[in-house]
């Protein structure tokens, strides 16, 4: 009955009180017409009368006789009309107060339609504005609606002005996230390229001959670098949409002995098992790039990582010797641009974060202040081949 009552149109809620009003007044006047119709045709009859004519009936002549038995048949006829003359007249009672219920709640409804259109067009162009949408409606009502009107009217332009303003400075925002992130990014793979030609420069400075074997293997870091700084300018052309995800058959060792490789002259990497799943080899690899150059900034001289499969899902679990974070700001590492590092930009982990959802996983940390971080990714159904230890 409550939400019967809340759902209902205003016209509707006053026309159903306008019925049980007008029900309550028209049932006990017409009750009252009827009870006073009848007592007054009851009390019109002579009771004693039908008596008094027997009587004379007996005793007058047989001319009186006739004229007194015809009047003892109209008192008789007078006296059964009664109840039928009373229902006749609650009948007639009773059509005419239904003819004017209706009529009456068809004026009624017409009348509260025509006054509350004008509220239900203000309430649809409010809720239009409020979506954002150019509202329509007429503003030719008198009175209070027709200032709720004006006032509705000119807060539609002003929103339509501070919304144009919003959008701009959320375009100015944007770009300047894009801009944030798109410089982080890009340190990223110039950390490695810096980090092995600094190792050139020294054994060049030194005497040293570089090998072939060691030259090969300083242009393939630097051109894999590259590479990702071109991939990485590619996905920043169209950085409103999710990073394209390119599934293949990865051998996540690899994939962290690569990074380890490149950053072991300041970082020593250990890793304990061996993974092969399906992922992005690419997007796995900025994972790990972020996570390790975290570890360098945060002052950690070895990153232990052990790879495997448990309960079904491939486990990643990467552990430093660094700074750590205090539990307290545990919660906030994933928000961008919140950052415990004197220069940090507080874009790795969750760049880190977003990377690891787009590949379907999740990822998690656990700290002690002082004592190292430990970073747990876990991804669904991907499967495991073999067991080796490797060290570097």
């Amino acid at each position: 009955m409550i939400r019967l009552r809340i759902r209902l149109e205003l016209e509707w809620k006053v026309l159903l009180l306008a019925a049980v009003l007008f029900a309550a007044f028209v049932w006990p006047v017409q009750r009252f017409f009827i009870t006073r119709l009848s007592k007054t045709l009851t009390e019109s009859i002579d009771p004693g009368l039908e008596q008094t004519l027997r009587n004379e009936i007996v005793d007058a002549a047989p001319q009186e006789r006739a004229v007194l038995t015809e009047h003892l048949e109209r008192y008789r006829q007078t006296k059964v009309l009664i109840p039928i003359i009373v229902r006749e007249q609650q009948r007639l009672i009773t059509a005419l107060s239904v003819g004017l219920f209706i009529s009456f709640l068809l004026i009624a409804f017409w009348v509260l339609r025509y006054l509350t259109q004008p509220l239900k067009n203000l309430a649809v162009a409010v809720g239009k504005i409020g979506k954002g949408e150019v509202a329509v409606f007429s503003r030719h009502s008198d009175g209070a609606l027709g200032i709720v009107e004006t006032a509705v009217a000119n807060l539609q332009t002003e929103l339509v002005v501070l919304r144009e303003k919003e959008r701009v400075l959320g375009m100015e925002a944007a770009w300047k996230d894009i801009a944030r992130i798109m410089a982080h990014e890009i340190k990223n793979p110039l950390t490695p390229i810096r980090l092995t030609l600094d190792r050139i420069e020294e054994k060049v400075g030194s005497g040293q001959t570089i090998s072939s074997d060691d030259l090969t293997r300083f242009l393939v870091r630097i051109n894999t670098q590259i590479d990702m700084l071109e991939r990485l300018v590619d996905q920043f052309r169209s950085f409103s949409r999710d990073p394209e995800v390119n599934l293949t058959a990865v051998d996540v060792g690899a994939v962290i002995r690569t990074i380890g490789d490149t950053l072991g002259e300041k970082l020593s990497t250990v890793i304990t098992g061996s993974l092969v799943m399906q992922s992005d080899p690419y997007l796995l690899q900025q994972v790990f790039l972020n996570i390790w150059k975290n570890s360098l900034e945060a002052g950690a001289t070895i990153i232990e990582t052990t790879i495997g499969k448990n309960d079904g899902q491939s486990m990643i679990t990467i552990g430093d010797n660094g700074q750590g974070i205090a539990p307290d700001d545990l919660e906030r590492i994933w928000l961008p641009y919140v950052t415990f590092k004197k220069h940090g930009t507080g874009l790795g982990l969750p760049v880190v974060k977003r990377l690891i959802e787009t590949l379907g996983g999740t990822i998690t940390m656990t700290s002690v202040l002082h004592h190292g971080i430990t970073i747990t990714i876990s991804f669904p159904q991907y499967s495991l081949q073999g067991a080796t230890d490797h060290e570097q």
